[in-house]
């Protein structure tokens, strides 16, 4: 199996064309990191980290991207770090004590938004208690354990949220830019366990991970007259990290804001529904107990285009009580990543 370790070997045998169209959008840098290991630690390392030489040698991958100034930093040995601060508490013990609570009865427990609810098959909508915006909306599943879904639950969660954005617009036509979030259990920022989605409808501007990615791919345009999504899924196909399956191009991301990302580029948000699934079931088998789903949607006066982004990234084991956003994603604007792109793809492809 490829890794991330050797993309700049993979790099290099590409096409002239490819390969000028990659290191336009991405630059890659291999460096060695050495340590000195004490006799006393040699025993704990080997145990550890499987050999002594492991540690004492590593080699690190940082990738950029060129046109949005996104940096990841690999090194698989991080995966292999011990941690000290565990969770006693199981998580499936967790989500049955939180059984009946307050969005398992949603007409009594939450509030509405004041032009009422929107109900699908398998979810109804409720007004955010404590709101990012003016309109600010939750999707509540029906089915109480955020990890049991099916792609029939997707697509209806994904329908109903289309419909309040539908109806918030409606009533309100300069409310143009819309955004749908999945949060799931704590280590994703869930305060509530019931599984559930949150959709937001901003004016005046999208948010700003969104209008940033608008102005850099326009940018892009104009210096290199080529669409910046096509050449970032190329990209990522060239090197064996993408696939297209009905209209969806699927990536396990080069620089990835944190474990696993997987980004679907659809033309629609209804085409995408089955691919979320999919691309979420690999999760699950993969052993993600939490994550997040953003769904970047383009105005809806189309006063620019863009597709239907998907992106998901894995939160870390829910019986650890690290978090694994620190100081590097926070200040230096670099994801430390453990997991390599290569075997999260091969993953996501066993479910297409």
């Amino acid at each position: 199996m490829r890794s991330i370790l050797s993309l700049s070997e993979y790099v290099k045998r590409l096409p002239k064309k490819k390969r000028e169209i990659f290191l336009r959008l991405f630059s890659i840098s291999d460096s060695i990191g050495k340590s000195v290991v004490p006799e006393e630690m040699k025993p704990w390392i080997t145990k550890t980290f499987g050999s002594v030489k492991a540690v004492e040698t590593q080699k690190i991958v940082r990738i950029d991207n060129n046109i949005t100034c996104v940096t990841a930093l690999f090194n698989e040995l991080r995966a292999k770090r011990p941690i000290d601060a565990k969770n006693k508490s199981n998580a499936k013990e967790v989500i049955k004590e939180n059984k009946g609570k307050d969005f398992c009865n949603p007409l009594t427990h939450t509030t509405e938004d004041y032009f009422g609810r929107i109900k699908g098959k398998k979810s109804i909508t409720a007004s955010n208690v404590a709101k990012y915006g003016a309109f600010h909306g939750v999707i509540i599943f029906k089915e109480h354990d955020p990890l049991k879904f099916n792609a029939a639950d997707v697509k209806d969660h994904l329908e109903t949220a289309e419909k309040w954005i539908e109806k918030v617009h409606e009533k309100h036509p300069l409310r143009i830019y819309p955004f749908i979030l999945w949060n799931c259990l704590w280590k994703a920022g869930a305060s509530i366990v019931h599984g559930h989605m949150q959709v937001l409808i901003g004016r005046s501007k999208h948010y700003g991970e969104i209008e940033r990615l608008r102005r850099f791919a326009s940018g892009y345009g104009r210096v290199y007259g080529s669409d910046y999504f096509k050449d970032l899924y190329e990209s990522h196909k060239s090197v064996g990290l993408g696939f297209e399956q009905k209209n969806n191009r699927i990536m396990a991301h080069l620089t990835p804001r944190k474990e696993k990302e997987v980004i679907i580029m659809a033309k629609t948000l209804n085409n995408a529904s089955e691919a979320l699934y999919k691309a979420l079931n690999a999760y699950r088998k993969m052993g993600v107990e939490s994550f997040n789903v953003g769904i970047y949607l383009q105005p809806l006066d189309g006063s620019w285009k863009m597709p239907v982004i998907i992106r998901i990234v894995d939160r870390g084991s829910l019986a650890n009580n690290t978090t694994d956003i620190a100081g590097m994603e926070l200040f230096a604007g670099a994801s430390v990543v453990s997991s390599d792109p290569y075997k999260v793809i091969e993953k996501i492809k066993k479910e297409f």
